[in-house]
């Protein structure tokens, strides 16, 4: 096996707690394990932050040390800490199921264990002294690649002759929105085949800018074609532009079609039309409730190569305030839980701003072209914890243009406004 490299991230909190730190990394080398520590390989004229990228950059492992100062100045953004975590964000924000980094707590009595930035990773409690072998055994043997519990061979089904057909199987999707075959739930083919057909839709108008939203349950359900085109009509959000799920029944062009397996709409409009806008917008539902939206960006009916932070934090909203209706509308029981994922495309060169004069941001410029963000929401919880759900579907598309961070008051305030029917 290959030597593994770490890189340690820890705050200067006492004299005591870096001891603690050489410690660990003393005894992770002891045990094979090639730790890099600013104690022993940063030196007087050395360029700190050259230090702390590379190390970061070309580790395999990092791990965290989250004790309470750590986790203020990841929050604050302060220090070598604050500048560690905007390294650690960016590689986060390219791979979102990376377990490269790795949270250890300890000095932590507070709520927050671990800094937001790294989501809702597993961390390691060595919070307690007299668990450090224990502890440490567990972290060697998750970074030397040698768990305690090895995953056993996948037997045989004895009751496969008795599994219903196909289009009636159960589905069995995990908390983090696995199926029981191991691939996450908005990959499947339903998926791709209805974004390679909205993408067909959108290049014919010569567009390339748009947002995609994926719902999918994580339980079964069997509906007819009316019922979903009753429930998407009664879970419209109609407060701003277009609603997601749009349903224009008086045109026979653009209104709802019902297909073998559920329904699907398409609206293509040119700039040649009457209305002067050219937009495209596309949805799909099927009879087990999975959900599918490719939509043009709003901001190119105003401004080309923009992108306005407050109208996609809106956008988020309508998404999930529309997705938690539409189940809801379809019998869904309210503790139920669905996968959304929001994909944001052709952002490259687009400059980040406000829409309206009433909020500022300082305009910076995206170099990445695509954004994916996926959640997993309870629906009975999803007015409760919008604001959260919001934050971590747009947060890391912001992230993108030059670290770009908004404070927890501005996603509450639009978030909670748009809620109301208020636009800002």
């Amino acid at each position: 096996m290959q030597t593994p490299q770490i890189f340690i991230s820890y705050s200067h909190d006492s004299s005591d707690h870096k001891a603690w730190v050489l410690k660990l990394a003393t005894d992770l080398r002891s045990n094979g394990v090639d730790a890099s520590l600013d104690q022993w390989d940063l030196v007087p004229g050395q360029d700190v932050a050259v230090f702390m990228q590379k190390g970061i950059l070309i580790a395999d492992r990092v791990i965290l040390i989250c004790s309470d100062k750590y986790v203020q100045k990841a929050e604050q953004g302060v220090g070598g800490v604050g500048f560690e975590r905007l390294i650690v964000t960016s590689e986060v924000v390219q791979n979102l199921e990376t377990r490269k980094f790795i949270p250890l707590v300890r000095s932590n009595p507070g709520d927050v264990k671990i800094p937001r930035f790294l989501g809702p990773r597993l961390y390691i409690d060595f919070s307690g002294e007299e668990n450090y072998k224990e502890k440490l055994e567990d972290l060697l043997r998750e970074v030397l690649g040698t768990p305690a519990n090895q995953k056993p061979a996948l037997g045989t089904n004895p009751f496969s002759a008795e599994l219903p057909s196909e289009g009636a199987a159960l589905r069995h999707v995990s908390s983090t929105g696995v199926t029981q075959s191991g691939r996450r739930l908005l990959r499947e083919p339903w998926y791709e085949a209805e974004r390679a057909a909205a993408e067909s839709g959108l290049a014919n108008l010569g567009l390339i800018g748009h947002i995609e939203v994926r719902t999918g349950l994580h339980e079964q359900i069997a509906k007819s074609q009316l019922d979903l085109l009753n429930a998407v009509r009664k879970s419209q959000v109609r407060f701003f532009g277009w609603p997601i799920g749009i349903v224009l029944e008086n045109n026979e062009e653009y209104k709802p079609k019902p297909l073998g397996d559920g329904i699907r709409a398409e609206i293509s409009i040119n700039k040649d039309t009457l209305s002067g806008r050219q937009a495209y917008d596309y949805w799909a539902t099927r009879m087990n409730g999975d959900f599918y939206l490719l939509q043009s960006l709003f901001e190119d009916t105003r401004e080309k190569d923009r992108l306005y932070f407050n109208t996609r934090i809106i956008r988020a909203t309508e998404a999930i305030m529309f997705a938690s209706s539409l189940y809801l509308n379809l019998g869904v029981p309210p503790e139920a839980s669905y996968s959304m994922r929001v994909s944001h495309r052709g952002l490259q060169g687009r400059v980040l701003t406000s829409a309206g004069g009433n909020r500022h941001v300082f305009p910076s410029v995206s170099h990445e072209s695509v954004s994916d963000s996926e959640i997993v929401i309870e629906i009975g919880k999803s007015s409760e914890l919008m604001v959260d759900y919001v934050r971590r579907l747009v947060e890391p598309m912001f992230m993108l243009f030059d670290f770009q961070e908004f404070h927890e008051d501005i996603y509450t305030d639009i978030v909670r406004r748009y809620e109301k029917g208020q636009v800002s």
